[in-house]
């Protein structure tokens, strides 16, 4: 019964959600949604112009969400405290299903010598950055480096922000139990900061630390996200601003191909405008952030990814897919109107990948790598040609824990590799199948574009 009533619950919070969603994907395409994020950690309301960042003041932002923003927080506190409750449960039903990572044997050896992989001096030039030389790492983005769903027994859980598992910017345990890229880099480097040490809301400081992707992001609200790390890093005791090397992954443009690109009266609008939104972004934390090395993960191709699972779809993954990405999934797209939107994610993808290779973001202690490596992606299938439902979370939609090690073991090997090398996979390789190590002729990240 107190299961029947969560449930309930939870799916008013996630109507309540997508509902939200999509009203504002119908606002001005000039708001943002990040008011009631700011608010939470202090900030005050104030018209402002975003390139204009005083060190004496605190960031500012716009009005939008006012009314829902604070219902919705503690809404997603009280599922995700029922998640916390019930998380050996969650555990034990993820890896039954398939959907957890192998762990590793203590006896089984990191896969990468550890020596000379930390200067002994630290760098001036990102040229030479090493990956132990990472002081600092953090994540923005939207649900999917958040973590949502990725422990979970039905569609529900993708409310619950498991962000101490996520790719980019969880902590939790190590590389044997959960494959992250901090979960790396702490090899290297021990005394790394800013991951995520536990399964929190983003406003949870004290356990997000710098990963403070939410749900619901997207590229509009990457110059408030940027804003907001900013503003931690200044505060944080355990970062010197000046002098830590400093990595920050940004994923987003799931939710603006979702649910908001159909909303444009041209689609190419809305993809010039993705590019000046990660231009902005990316020059304010280029001129008030020394020492960074940014990761760009490019969009994965989301209509390739989704529509052609095979196999029996749950009614759950049937509303979430038709309601949360109705502008690629949905029965009434015409094949025109598919081929146009697979046209509009390709010219997405481009931009991501445009945008890193600009000249103004090589600087000596500035760097931006994009990494398209699940810009391929296609339906995982099984060798009976079934949909391999492992990858993802029972939302049908988000990723499993499995899938974050897959792509946490992907992003790391794509850092050091040139672009040409860099993996694209249509079937992602599984946690440790290839694993690549600093080599002595080769111990830095590659960061320019080749």
């Amino acid at each position: 019964m107190v299961n029947m009533y969560r449930n309930i619950f939870a799916l008013v919070v996630l109507m309540l959600i997508i509902s939200t969603h999509g009203i504002l994907a119908h606002r001005s395409l000039r708001e943002n949604r990040s008011d009631r994020f700011l608010a939470s950690i202090g900030l005050k309301i104030r018209h402002y112009n975003p390139r204009q960042l005083d060190s004496h003041d605190l960031p500012l932002y716009t009005n939008i969400d006012r009314d829902l923003r604070q219902f919705l927080l503690t809404a997603r506190s009280t599922t995700l405290n029922w998640a916390m409750q019930n998380i050996e449960s969650l555990n034990q039903r993820s890896r039954r299903e398939g959907k957890m990572q192998k762990v590793m044997s203590d006896q089984v050896p990191f896969p990468c010598p550890l020596n000379n992989t930390r200067s002994r001096i630290a760098p001036t030039s990102v040229e030479r950055l090493r990956p132990g030389d990472i002081d600092i790492i953090a994540a923005i983005g939207d649900s999917l480096s958040a973590g949502n769903g990725i422990m979970s027994a039905t569609a529900f859980d993708m409310l619950n922000e498991f962000r101490g598992l996520a790719f980019s910017g969880g902590g939790l345990g190590d590389w044997r139990t959960y494959l992250t890229l901090p979960n790396i880099l702490k090899v290297f480097n021990p005394q790394l900061y800013g991951y995520a040490t536990g399964n929190s809301l983003v406003v949870n400081h004290r356990i997000s630390h710098l990963s403070i992707a939410e749900p619901m992001i997207m590229s509009r609200d990457l110059v408030y996200q940027a804003r907001v790390l900013i503003d931690l890093m200044r505060r944080d005791p355990h970062v010197d601003l000046q002098r830590h090397w400093k990595l920050l992954t940004v994923f987003v443009g799931n939710n603006d191909l979702c649910s908001d690109i159909c909303h444009w009266n041209d689609p190419q609008s809305a993809i010039d405008q993705h590019a000046r939104d990660l231009r902005k972004a990316f020059r304010l934390l280029r001129d008030h952030v020394p020492r960074l090395l940014i990761n760009l993960i490019v969009a994965p191709n989301i209509q390739l990814t989704m529509s052609r699972l095979t196999g029996a779809v749950s009614l759950q993954c049937f509303m979430v897919h038709r309601l949360a990405c109705n502008c690629l999934i949905s029965d009434r797209l015409s094949p025109a109107q598919r081929r146009q939107r697979q046209e509009t994610i390709l010219r997405w993808q481009q931009v991501d990948l445009a945008v890193a290779r600009l000249p103004e973001f090589q600087r000596q202690d500035f760097a931006i790598i994009a990494h398209p490596m699940i810009t391929n992606m296609t339906t995982p299938v099984l060798p009976n040609g079934k949909t391999d439902w492992r990858l993802f979370s029972h939302d049908c939609f988000h990723f499993s824990q499995r899938t974050h090690a897959m792509v946490s073991n992907l992003l790391w090997n794509s850092m050091l590799l040139p672009d040409e090398q860099k993996p694209r996979p249509n079937v992602l390789p599984q946690p440790f199948q290839w694993f690549r190590c600093p080599t002595e002729d080769q111990p830095y990240l590659v960061v320019r574009p080749s």
